[in-house]
């Protein structure tokens, strides 16, 4: 069965190639779909073999993965991101999977993730399962701007891969906090469209739920100092995001 894995990059030189040899004993065919990179992401791609598409109009997440398995040939597609890593173990495993697949299965598989130096094993962070494997002709993801989902038809069969890709979400804070902004201004855009509107006196106790949530309900005080700085960056992301939206419809009512 040809598989098609697709990579979004925008600036990923450094991540790219890494990402890109742990899928050398999986992948009948690389697909990277590059923002208009100013680094050599594009350049690294090619030199690796991989069919290189370039677009230069941002329509969100979900519209540009819906986009990319357009010039996917393979009969299956496996997404991923660059600073996500296969193990051999997980090859080995998708490749038994997918020679018994009948074609309505999406796989979902559990990322191991990395924030700065320290893998995160509570705050909701692990599994972190991701429906990511599935057949070319069977379905795609829908149109969110962030956190876009996978369509699952209703006779679609779920499977829980046990082995875990690796997930090196932040090197930097730097990064971690640009990519921060970067959701919560799609997220007020994104909600502000869909009509949705919130009260400035709610901000503060959803954030304070955010916290609790991370740091008590999801045991971030188990992952130490790493936890308690998370579920305290949560609190201010869940504060931003909602200040976003508040903006984008106080805007308009002054138009």
């Amino acid at each position: 069965m040809k598989l098609s894995i697709i990579i979004l990059t925008r600036n990923e030189a450094k991540n790219l190639k890494d990402c890109i040899a742990s899928t050398a004993d999986l992948a009948d065919e690389i697909i990277v779909i590059d923002g208009e990179s100013t680094d050599n992401t594009v350049e690294v791609a090619k030199s690796l073999n991989a069919k290189v598409v370039i677009f230069d109009k941002w329509q969100g997440y979900g519209p540009r993965r819906q986009d990319a398995q357009k010039h996917a040939g393979g009969e299956w597609i496996l997404h991923l991101d660059a600073d996500e890593r296969l193990t051999p173990q997980l090859v080995e495993l998708i490749k038994n999977e997918l020679s018994k697949a009948s074609g309505n299965e999406i796989f979902a598989i559990p990322r191991a993730t990395y924030l700065l130096s320290h893998r995160i094993n509570h705050c909701g962070w692990y599994p972190d399962y991701v429906l990511r494997l599935y057949k070319n002709s069977y379905t795609h993801y829908d149109d969110a701007l962030v956190h876009e989902k996978l369509e699952v038809p209703k006779n679609a069969k779920i499977i829980y891969l046990k082995e875990p890709m690796i997930h090196y979400s932040y090197r930097t804070l730097e990064q971690y906090f640009d990519k921060q902004k970067t959701y919560e201004l799609a997220f007020g855009e994104n909600k502000f469209k869909k009509g949705k509107k919130v009260n400035l006196l709610s901000i503060p106790f959803r954030a304070l739920f955010g916290f609790i949530r991370i740091y008590f309900i999801k045991k971030g005080f188990l992952d130490g100092k790493i936890g308690l700085w998370l579920a305290i960056s949560v609190a201010a992301y869940v504060t931003n995001k909602y200040l976003a939206l508040y903006m984008a419809q106080n805007n308009e009512k002054l138009k």
